[in-house]
C-alpha cells in the first residue's frame, strides 16, 4: 500500500492544487490522508474545501483551526489560547464559509487508525491525551507543541500505541524512530516561507514501511497577494509567523 500524507493546508488553494496534481501524476498512490487544519489562516476557504470534498480518495481529520472556526459558526465557546491571535480572523473565515460545508467540518473525526500488513498506523493532527479525545476545542485538548526530536515525540505520544504515528500542526518536518515507533510530520502544505509546498508518501509492504517527504515548487504570489486584496484580518501576524 502506498498513500500520501497531507496536513495544514490552511486555506491555500494553489498549494493544495499543486500537491494533488503531483500525487495524480505519480499514478500509484492508493489514498490520501489529510491530517487537519484544512482551513484558517489562508483565504481560499471554499475553494480548498471544494477540492477536498470532491474526491473520494481523501480521508480527512480535524485540526484546531477547523474546530475553532466551527465554534464561531456553532456559537459554542471559543478556545482562549487563540483569542489574542485569531479570533477576528476566524470570524472573517466563518463569514465567508459556504454553509454547504458546515456538516462536513462538524463531523470530522480527530483521528484515524489503519492496520496494513500487520503494521498499525495512527493519524492525528497533534497529540490529544486519550482522556481528552472527546473534549471540545474550548477546553484546549491539543497538547502544547514540543521541540522536534525523537525523545520528545516518544514522550509526547506516550499514551498512543502504533508502529507509525502521522501528525501535523507545527508545520515542521519530523521523521524520527524511537524504539518501535516511527513518527512522521511531512510539514505544512499551505504555509511555508518560500514558494514550495510539501507532503509525504508512505509505502507499506509485508516486510517494511518507507517514508519520504516530497517538496514541490509552485507560484505562491496569488496566495500572498490575496491577503491584501481581500483585506484578511490578522494578515500582519500571519505573514510574520508563517509566511515571511
Amino acid at each position: 500500500m502506498k498513500f500520501a500524507v497531507i496536513t495544514d493546508v490552511h486555506g491555500n488553494m494553489d498549494a493544495l492544487q499543486t500537491i494533488l496534481r503531483d500525487i495524480d501524476r505519480r499514478g500509484d498512490i492508493d489514498h490520501i490522508y489529510n491530517l487537519g487544519d484544512i482551513i484558517g489562516i489562508g483565504h481560499n476557504t471554499n475553494e480548498v474545501l471544494g477540492m477536498v470534498t470532491s474526491r473520494d480518495d481523501i480521508t480527512s481529520i480535524a485540526g484546531n483551526h477547523d474546530e475553532a472556526i466551527m465554534s464561531v459558526i456553532n456559537k459554542t465557546p471559543y478556545p482562549e489560547d487563540l483569542k489574542d491571535k485569531f479570533l477576528e480572523h476566524h470570524h472573517w473565515i466563518a463569514e465567508h464559509l459556504n454553509p454547504q460545508y458546515y456538516d462536513y467540518l462538524n463531523e470530522l473525526p480527530r483521528e484515524f487508525k489503519l492496520d496494513v500488513f500487520g503494521q498499525s498506523v495512527l493519524g492525528i493532527h497533534y497529540e490529544i491525551e486519550n482522556a481528552k479525545l472527546d473534549q471540545p476545542i474550548d477546553q484546549i485538548p491539543f497538547s502544547p507543541i514540543v521541540e522536534p526530536t525523537a525523545s520528545h515525540m516518544a514522550k509526547l505520544f506516550k499514551d498512543k500505541e502504533a508502529d507509525l504515528i502521522l501528525f501535523g500542526h507545527n508545520h515542521t518536518l519530523h521523521h524520527f524512530v524511537q524504539e518501535d515507533t516511527a513518527y512522521f510530520n511531512p510539514g505544512s502544505v499551505g504555509l511555508n516561507r518560500a514558494p514550495y509546498t510539501v507532503y509525504g508518501i508512505v509505502t507499506i509492504t509485508p516486510e517494511q514501511f518507507n517514508i519520504e517527504q516530497v517538496r514541490v515548487v509552485y507560484d505562491n504570489e496569488r496566495f500572498i497577494d490575496g491577503f491584501e486584496t481581500k483585506q484578511v484580518p490578522g494578515r500582519q501576524l500571519i505573514f510574520d509567523k508563517f509566511i515571511q
